[in-house]
């Protein structure tokens, strides 16, 4: 990350410079604080230094609690911290967003320099004003590239999946580790390595496929590209997260169900990612999933995490809880009497942080003190933590570089690897020679579907202004042609002011609105010489169902909404039809599949997706990508699961 300079107090308001620790001679002379010493020796010093209140603060986070930390603006209070952070924190969850601010509704993610200014006073604050100066972790989603504004935003983990090319997929998080460690994140929440074998599942637009060897495959790819292909990790390398430990399929494909499977099949498949990315690619941290394994909740499951993860992978990392994942044993599983059991129960079976608040880890002294934890159970995970804070070289270089920031995040390059991520990852499942188009075509052709307009980048993504949209990417391919845009329908109602597609309820869109829009679509079509049409989902269809409110999971994996009904009337014009689908999950298309021409599954393609799509469709580049998701036509119909007696946790949310 560059060279060290002093830090001061310009540069803590700013973070325009990267700094060396201010430490007091008595402190420097540590042995913790001894850079040449073996990580182990400096955890074990830095242990045996430590109150059990301090011990307890590395294994609890952040994220809403920022609040305790922040000003209502979200600017770091140093007078709050003095009680907040009194004993230190293992780590702040996503420093880019503003929750725990009034901001949050209206301004979800604070600017690249908040960012940085907000890390470097926390960290200057932990650092300096805390009795063993302990640095922060931070962590950040990196499903598909940085989840920030302004992050080079690559395709979804199905279409990066589809490419079947680890060298491009290390490529890929390379870069994405690089510009999460130039915004302060040392730890990466990604790759989810789950088998998405239930396409009503929201979740498998966050994973790369079905097949244990493909996935296995992406992921050690995956974790190589976050982590280098050596430990201890390079300053422009970020800790990646193995993730969901186990969700497997779950029950009718409701997220948080128990994983519907045997133990031959649970080590045969789903295990085979993990190990192959725990014994080759010394995966740091893996995120235990929210629900059952074996009839044991994963949070809870001391044989999954401690027997298999441990002793027969050989994983030597952290364990860290998924978001609530450690009061859900209390409000969800129902093993817990309260948060007390249930921070019992978790750091028995291995959890080492608790995700994102650590309401049930602040309990531990107390636990500790009347004798249901041991302390040596905490030393352990402590250690665990600890272990990672050596290996960033946090104690060394807490601090952050704006100017480095500002210069090496989306750069050209990275561009150019996000298109060419993107062609790789379109399939060509349809040409009745009509494709490529000839570029200096001189043809009418419409453009209908109002994926078209947009550039889609799916869930757990940041925001990027430079995307290109398919219509954009069409324009500048096609400059002789006449390119005419309807969008056909909307497929759901637009987002209220302060909604945000990963929590907003799926409203309807308007039914004679659809009706108008559907017939200026066909009176284009008509008009045309030919047709490119784009149909499949919006995020806020195809997601992980978070609130009873915002589901994400589906009864049926059909076109949504009018989307079938506008492709038969289109196709019922009878002029030739390029269509384009763009999901998060496998569809069930068989009309659109029979009448169209060509058929393109290009999945969310992230920034560059139009300029890509266009490529293909002018034949500057040859689809080369094939599909590890099916279906199987108007698949699952139903939410009962294939058991005849459903687990008590089968109802999800």
């Amino acid at each position: 990350m560059g060279m060290h300079y002093r830090m001061t107090r310009r540069t803590l308001l700013t973070g325009s410079m990267l700094a060396a620790v201010p430490a007091s001679g008595a402190m420097r002379r540590l042995p913790y604080r001894d850079s040449m010493l073996p990580i182990s020796d400096r955890v074990a010093d830095l242990l045996g230094r430590m109150t059990l209140e301090e011990k307890v603060a590395q294994m609890r986070c952040l994220w809403f609690g920022k609040a305790t930390i922040c000003e209502t603006d979200g600017r770091f209070s140093p007078a709050k911290a003095a009680t907040a952070l009194a004993d230190g924190i293992g780590q702040i969850g996503r420093p880019s967003d503003t929750a725990g601010s009034a901001r949050f509704k209206r301004d979800h993610f604070r600017s690249l320099d908040e960012t940085i200014s907000f890390i470097n006073a926390t960290q200057a604050f932990l650092v300096e004003k805390t009795r063993l100066g302990i640095p922060a972790l931070f962590h950040e989603e990196t499903a598909h590239g940085l989840a920030v504004p302004g992050a080079t935003v690559f395709p979804s983990p199905p279409a990066l999946g589809s490419s079947w090319d680890p060298d491009l997929i290390e490529q890929v998080f390379t870069v994405t580790a690089r510009e999460g460690r130039l915004r302060g994140a040392t730890v990466g929440l990604s790759p989810v390595i789950d088998l998405a074998r239930d396409s009503r599942y929201g979740r498998v637009e966050e994973m790369f496929g079905q097949d244990p060897y493909h996935v296995g495959q992406m992921g050690l790819a995956a974790v190589r590209g976050l982590q280098g292909r050596k430990r201890p990790i390079a300053d422009d390398r970020i800790f990646a997260t193995l993730k969901h430990f186990l969700h497997a399929s779950p029950q009718g494909g409701i997220n948080l169900s128990p994983a519907d499977l045997h133990e031959r099949g649970l080590r045969e498949t789903y295990l085979q990612p993990f190990r192959r990315a725990i014994s080759e690619g010394d995966a740091a941290i893996i995120m235990p999933s929210y629900n059952e394994v074996l009839g044991i909740p994963a949070h809870a499951n001391n044989g999954l995490l401690q027997t298999i993860g441990r002793e027969q992978f050989g994983f030597k990392g952290a364990y860290f809880s998924d978001y609530n994942g450690v009061t859900n044993l209390v409000t969800h599983h129902h093993v817990a009497a309260g948060n007390d059991d249930a921070a019992v129960i978790a750091i028995e079976a291995g959890i080492d942080a608790e995700l994102p608040e650590g309401k049930a880890y602040a309990l531990l002294p107390a636990l500790v003190r009347a004798g249901r934890v041991s302390e040596d159970r905490i030393d352990a995970a402590v250690s665990h933590i600890l272990a990672l804070k050596f290996e960033a070289g946090l104690f060394e270089r807490p601090y952050l570089d704006l100017r480095a920031a500002r210069r090496n995040i989306n750069r050209p390059d990275d561009v150019a690897l996000a298109r060419h991520a993107a062609r790789k990852s379109v399939i060509l499942l349809k040409n009745d020679d009509i494709l490529p188009i000839d570029p200096q075509s001189r043809r009418h052709i419409a453009v209908i579907g109002s994926l078209a307009e947009h550039a889609l980048f799916g869930g757990y993504s940041g925001e990027n202004d430079k995307a290109t949209s398919l219509l954009a990417g069409l324009r500048g391919a096609l400059p002789a042609a006449r390119i005419e845009y309807a969008p056909g329908v909307r497929i759901v109602a637009p987002l209220q002011p302060g909604e945000r597609d990963n929590l907003s309820p799926i409203r309807p869109a308007d039914p004679d609105e659809n009706e108008r829009l559907m017939a200026e679509a066909v009176e284009l079509a008509a008009r045309a010489d030919m047709v490119i049409l784009t149909v499949g989902d919006v995020p806020q269809i195809t997601r992980e169902a978070i609130y009873p409110e915002a589901p994400g999971d589906r009864v049926t994996i059909g076109l949504f909404g009018d989307q079938d009904r506008l492709v038969d009337r289109v196709l019922a014009v009878g002029k030739p039809v390029i269509a384009v689908l763009h999901n998060g999950r496998a569809l069930a298309v068989s009309r659109l599949a029979q009448g169209a021409d060509a058929l393109l599954e290009a999945w969310y393609l992230g920034q560059e997706g139009g300029n890509a799509l266009a490529d293909i469709i002018v034949g500057n580049f040859t689809p080369v990508a094939s599909s590890r998701l099916t279906c199987r036509g108007q698949w699952g119909v139903s939410r009962k699961p294939m058991t005849a007696i459903p687990a008590p946790a089968s109802t999800g949310r």
